[in-house]
């Protein structure tokens, strides 16, 4: 049987304490796993712990014949999304595998994904079904998100789909030269492409090391970054608000006309015309607020600035 040539792409970010346990886990799959080289890029997303030294000290205690590592070093922390893009630009494996090493995502389930790519597909989503140490309002938030999303977007993403996914190389050529936007939503991209896809579901362990990074605020800004990278329905809802408040408008001064040509007493309206300009103002800042957001994601994909900036690589 043919070797085959598989990429993983394992992202950092102040990993130092574990780090290990992850290479531990992975090299044991590696281990049973057979006709497969593996390229491994670590891709260390500014740290300012003592993960790059981590990463080196395993680069180079590293003995099997199977497995080549790739160290990449960010000059500063340009996000996960950033990482995975560095990561996979530098892939040359026959098929990519991203993954964190927090442990969240399982390096056992590596060679059923390896085994759906083989059976064809062009890309593998790993969607989670459960997570240990979600909180009661992650949950309810990550669901709301894909429900909006869906409901905004033309394209129909899968419900609890993450980063821990596989695409071949033909994939990851599409990426590198049409995907190049700043405001980045990977798995959403993956998804939105076609091709041959399969679905595979997991079951996410709680961390057991350091904490997460993803603050609320981080994951409220990737689904901004999502909505507005696959809809253009947040205008358009806008413009239906503004169209319905032009309706209300004309009509209270077509009653206004008619209370003044006919003489009649119009109802004293004090609370009327404070509560409608109220709701005029709002909307009109509503408007506004999306505008001036839609605006800043255009200004940054003109500016043309790098997604990532490489401080060092070692092969």
């Amino acid at each position: 049987m043919k070797q085959q040539n598989i990429s993983i792409v394992i992202s950092l970010y102040n990993e130092e304490i574990g780090i290990i346990h992850f290479w531990n886990s992975l090299k044991k799959v590696i281990l049973a796993t057979t006709n497969v080289n593996f390229e491994l890029i670590w891709v260390n997303d500014g740290s300012t712990d003592g993960t790059q030294t981590i990463i080196d000290s395993i680069r180079e205690e590293n003995s099997l014949s199977n497995i080549e590592s790739i160290s990449i070093e960010f000059s500063k922390n340009f996000g996960h999304e950033s990482a995975m893009i560095a990561g996979i630009d530098n892939a040359r494996g026959d098929a990519i595998i991203c993954i964190d090493s927090d442990g969240q995502h399982p390096p056992g389930e590596i060679p059923k994904m390896i085994q759906a790519y083989n059976q064809g597909n062009d890309i593998v989503l790993m969607q989670r079904l459960h997570r240990n140490d979600n909180s009661y309002l992650k949950k309810k938030f990550s669901k709301l998100f894909y429900k909006t999303i869906n409901y905004l977007s033309a394209i129909k993403f899968e419900e609890n789909s993450t980063d821990f996914f596989l695409i071949s190389n033909r994939i990851k050529v599409i990426l590198e030269s049409n995907f190049r936007d700043h405001n980045r939503f990977i798995r959403g991209f993956i998804q939105s492409l076609g091709f041959s896809k399969s679905k595979l579901s997991f079951n996410a362990p709680a961390r057991e090391y350091g904490e997460s990074s993803y603050s609320y605020l981080s994951l409220l800004k990737l689904a901004f970054n999502a909505i507005f990278s696959f809809s253009n329905k947040p205008l358009r809802i806008s413009v239906f608000l503004s169209f319905i408040f032009i309706l209300v408008t004309i009509g209270m001064i077509g009653y206004t006309l008619f209370t003044y040509i006919y003489g009649t007493i119009a109802p004293s309206g004090y609370n009327t015309i404070i509560i409608f300009m109220s709701a005029s103002f709002s909307i009109l800042f509503v408007t506004l607020s999306v505008l001036s957001l839609y605006f800043e994601k255009l200004l940054q994909e003109t500016r043309k600035r790098p997604i990532y900036i490489i401080k060092q690589k070692n092969d």
